[in-house]
């Protein structure tokens, strides 16, 4: 079955993501961590090149780069094959490293751009691994509270610098409740999807007047209306609302 051609962006930024093979953690250890960070930063060397976020968790990364299509193709096949070649080596085994190409998505707008970057450095928290992103060591989080960019460009700070007032108010939209969906390992999206469906709840019961959430459920004419905005603002398809709503109803009995 041949490949998806990846979509183009018009800005050339691009959300991107790669997983371990059968959800490995290839990144478990700092020094695999800071190996690959090493290889990151080694091959933008004399690339055209702009990371502006970046997260290395233990089975997967996400990275926001300003690249041409072609280049980005080649850069994370030289990066992932290097790693793979010392990841084999250092584990004495054999085989593939990462799970099927990586995969990425457009980043259009600038509203797109920093919701982006705040749910790259939200990953370490949202997986429970620390209470605050700054807690995290292995995020671009760090280059921005310093000002010092060593994986992320130079012009990462200077967009941060003239769209926040200041580091805090930066660190503070990082708590802001996200909306958007974002590429990521399908447990996680599954995660991201339940999320927005719990806060659109709250939101259609605070607009039709309700003191509960669970009232939209349970009236068939707002429980429509609802299934119908699951479907629209999360761009899913009318069978995957159906499934989400049960999973929001689960949610709901259990509490």
């Amino acid at each position: 079955m041949p490949r998806t051609a990846r979509q183009r962006s018009s800005t050339d930024l691009y959300h991107v993501i790669a997983r371990g093979i059968n959800k490995e953690p290839i990144f478990k250890q700092k020094r695999e961590k800071n190996n690959f960070i090493r290889l990151l930063l080694k091959h933008l060397k004399d690339r055209d090149i702009e990371i502006y976020a970046y997260v290395i968790m233990s089975t997967h990364f996400h990275i926001l780069i300003r690249v041409d299509l072609k280049l980005l193709s080649s850069y994370l096949a030289i990066v992932l094959a290097e790693f793979a070649e010392y990841y084999n080596f250092k584990h004495n085994r054999n085989g593939h490293v990462f799970q099927d190409r990586f995969k990425s998505e457009c980043v259009e707008t600038p509203q797109y751009f920093w919701n982006c970057v705040r749910y790259i450095h939200m990953n370490p928290v949202h997986a429970n691994i620390v209470k605050t992103p700054l807690n995290y060591n292995f995020s671009s989080l760090k280059e921005y509270q310093t000002g010092k960019s060593r994986i992320i460009h130079p012009k990462a700070i200077n967009f941060y610098r003239s769209e926040f007032t200041g580091f805090k108010e930066f660190l503070d939209f990082h708590t802001k409740t996200q909306k958007q969906i974002f590429i990521d390992i399908p447990e996680e999206v599954e995660i991201q999807l339940i999320k927005a469906a719990l806060n659109l709840l709250d939101q259609e019961a605070y607009l039709q007047g309700v003191e509960r959430p669970e009232e939209i459920l349970e009236n068939l004419e707002m429980r429509r209306q609802y299934k119908e905005k699951l479907q629209k603002e999360l761009k899913i398809s009318k069978a995957k609302s159906e499934r989400l709503y049960r999973r929001v109803k689960s949610c709901i009995i259990e509490k």
